[in-house]
């Protein structure tokens, strides 16, 4: 397998998503983000493996699902839980609402990734050229930019969006999403690496695996990781906090046990929010899932599976998973 597969296979979910935000805009039907995923993400098979909870009777539509990197040459791996949504627009302004139900949404979503000790983000879906046909391109400001197109999908952590959600507006919260969430293929390109990440902390940090990492070239689930934390380790730069380079325990199975306490304007420390998902192993549920027979290969020419194969019944949620609103999960092998 090479980089440029992987990065194929992110492609193809991309693809798949604007066509068909593009077809219901084109109708007029508008689109919602749970039908999107539907659509879109099995087209990354066989590199992305989507597993499906059977849907509890009191389970929400479209609840989040947890996403593991996982390295096909060791046991290292990254876990995150992202919650889809997508870009609105009224007459005057784009909106990304992420106060739903008086912003329990949000705590909730942060209060699942604590419990599962990885960091939240938001896949956000912004529609495809029909959709942001009047946004202005962030790039290269070429007819059909590929900048323009990967953000179809993009990605952005909660602390970026909103340390305290109640001072975000939906205006306020799309602008975030246009200057700081990376496309989703961004974090698979190998042309595009994180580089170098010089946080506020590294004068403190001794040197060791989280300086190294923090300095260092990486590769598979350690450079999307990377990627990650770069992007919150920028927004924290706008912090007027001073930075706490004290160290704090990071739980579970880390790869880093120690990192800066440094909370900035953010919830919690974001090394450990970002950095708890960076595993020595994944965890015992995503090795039997890991076990399970692939799904059949999707024909490109439909949006749902051969008739020739029936996909395997979807499987019980993992007991670690019990009383959290996970749809499934996403396992991504680099």
């Amino acid at each position: 397998m090479t980089h440029q597969q992987v990065l194929a296979s992110f492609t193809r979910i991309r693809e798949a998503a604007e066509a068909h935000m593009d077809e219901l805009d084109e109708l007029g039907h508008g689109w919602a983000e749970e039908s999107v995923t539907d659509v879109a993400v099995h087209r990354g098979h066989p590199h992305v493996k989507v597993i499906k909870f059977n849907r509890r009777q009191e389970a929400t539509v479209g609840g989040d699902y947890l996403w593991w990197w996982l390295d096909r040459s060791s046991s290292l791996c990254f876990g995150m839980l992202v919650q889809a949504k997508r870009l609105t627009r009224s007459p005057s302004s784009w909106r990304v609402d992420i106060n739903h139900n008086d912003g329990k949404q949000y705590s909730d979503l942060l209060r699942s990734s604590h419990q599962l000790q990885v960091p939240a983000l938001y896949g956000i879906y912004t529609g495809g050229r029909v959709f942001r046909a009047d946004l202005p391109c962030f790039h290269a400001d070429q007819p059909d930019c590929l900048g323009c197109r990967r953000m179809a999908i993009s990605m952005i952590t909660a602390y970026q969006l909103g340390g305290a959600w109640s001072r975000t507006s939906p205006t306020d919260t799309a602008a975030l999403v246009f200057s700081d969430a990376l496309p989703l293929e961004d974090l698979v390109d190998p042309d595009r690496p994180a580089g170098p990440v010089r946080d506020l902390n590294l004068p403190e940090i001794p040197e060791g695996q989280l300086r190294e990492f923090l300095l260092n070239d990486q590769a598979g689930p350690l450079e999307v990781a990377k990627r990650i934390f770069r992007a919150v380790s920028e927004h924290r730069r706008g912090a007027f906090r001073a930075a706490s380079a004290e160290p704090t325990f990071v739980p579970g199975e880390p790869l880093f046990l120690e990192v800066p306490e440094d909370p900035g304007h953010f919830p919690d420390s974001y090394f450990r929010h970002v950095l708890q998902g960076v595993r020595r192993r994944p965890p015992k549920y995503v090795q039997e899932l890991r076990r399970r027979p692939d799904v059949p290969d999707i024909d490109p020419g439909t949006s749902g599976y051969m008739v020739a194969a029936q996909p395997p019944p979807q499987p019980r949620r993992p007991r670690e998973l019990d009383g959290l609103n996970i749809a499934g999960v996403v396992l991504v092998t680099m």
